[in-house]
C-alpha cells in the first residue's frame, strides 16, 4: 500500500512539473515574441517573474481538475479489460488440469487447420487415452484419477514442442495439435508422449491430500501446467500405479472438415486401444 502510495504521489509530481514547464515555456516564447514587438527588457522582466508564477499556480488545478479524472478513468478501463480477459481465459481453461478444455483445444485446432489451408504447411492431430483409468477411479478414488488426470496433462505439456498444444477433451481423452508437422514426425512426438507416461510411477498413496486450490500451479502460458512436487516420480510413498496411454495420430487433409479430421484421429485411437494398449496407431491420408 505504502508502495503504491510513493508511486501515485511520484506520478502526481512529475505530471504538476510537466504541466509547469510547459506554461512556462509557453510564457517565454510569448515573452520572446512581444519583445520582438518592441517591448522594453524591464517589461519582460517582470513578465518572466509573472509566467513562473502562474506556472506554479495553474499547474495543481489543471492535474487536480484534469488529469486526475483522466488517469481514474484509463485505469477502470484497463482494470475491465482485464478482467474480461480472465474471464475469456477461464471460459477456455480446464478446471482440474489447467490446460485447455474441450472448448479451448477445438478453438484452437480450427485455427490451426485454416493456418495450414493458407500456408500449406503440414498439421498432425493426436488424441491420447489413459489406459484402464476406470479401474483407478474405482479402486482408489476419484480423488487419485484427478491426480493421474493432473499429472498427465503435465507430462504432456513438458514433452510438447512450444508450438504444440494440449487439451482435455473429455474424461481421460486428451487431443493434441502439432503445427507443421508431418504424419512421421507426428509419430514420433506421440511415440515420445507415450514413453514419457509408461516411465512415470505414481504413488496411489490415500494419505496425500490434495494441493490446495486446483492441484496445479498453473505456468506462464496457457496449456503448461506445473506439476507439485507431491506428484513428481516415485513421490509420497505408497503403491506405485502403472500408467499408460494410447493415442491416435493422423496428418489433416487440405479441404477436409473438422468433423472429418476428428473422425479419423478417433479411429487411429480406436485401433490403439484395441491393439493392446499403450500403442501409437497413425491413421494415414487416404
Amino acid at each position: 500500500m505504502s508502495s503504491k502510495i510513493h508511486n501515485e504521489t511520484v506520478s502526481a509530481a512529475k505530471a504538476m512539473l510537466a504541466i509547469v514547464a510547459i506554461v512556462f515555456v509557453a510564457e517565454v516564447v510569448t515573452m520572446r515574441l512581444l519583445a520582438s514587438l518592441g517591448y522594453s527588457t524591464d517589461d519582460l522582466g517582470v513578465m518572466l517573474f509573472d509566467a513562473g508564477f502562474l506556472a506554479v499556480v495553474v499547474a495543481p488545478p489543471i492535474y487536480g481538475l484534469v488529469l486526475i479524472p483522466l488517469r481514474r478513468e484509463y485505469e477502470k478501463r484497463l482494470a475491465a479489460e482485464s478482467a474480461v480477459e480472465n474471464l475469456s481465459k477461464l471460459a477456455i481453461t480446464d478446471a482440474l488440469t489447467r490446460i485447455m478444455n474441450r472448448r479451448g483445444i477445438t478453438v484452437a485446432l480450427l485455427d490451426a487447420m485454416a493456418q495450414s489451408e493458407r500456408y500449406s504447411a503440414p498439421l498432425c492431430v493426436a488424441m491420447a487415452d489413459i489406459d484402464h483409468f476406470k479401474p483407478i477411479n474405482d479402486t482408489y478414488g476419484h480423488q487419485t484419477g484427478d491426480r493421474v488426470l493432473t499429472e498427465i496433462a503435465g507430462i504432456f505439456s513438458d514433452t510438447l514442442r512450444m508450438p504444440d498444444k494440449v487439451g482435455r477433451y473429455g474424461g481421460e481423452e486428451f487431443l493434441i495439435i502439432l503445427p507443421h508437422t508431418t504424419l512421421a514426425g507426428g509419430r514420433k512426438i506421440a511415440e515420445r508422449l507415450r514413453t514419457a507416461v509408461s516411465r512415470w510411477q505414481f504413488s496411489a498413496a490415500a494419505a496425500l491430500p490434495l494441493p490446495s486450490g486446483d492441484g496445479i500451479m498453473p505456468r506462464a502460458g496457457l496449456g503448461r501446467p506445473e506439476r507439485p512436487s507431491s506428484l513428481k516420480s516415485g513421490a509420497g510413498g505408497g503403491k506405485k500405479l502403472k500408467i499408460t496411454v494410447s493415442l491416435g495420430i493422423t496428418q489433416a487433409r487440405k479441404g477436409e472438415d473438422l468433423e472429418q479430421l476428428l473422425a479419423r484421429v478417433d479411429q487411429a485411437l480406436y485401433a490403439a486401444k484395441h491393439g493392446g494398449r499403450n500403442l501409437v496407431v497413425a491413421r494415414k491420408v487416404a
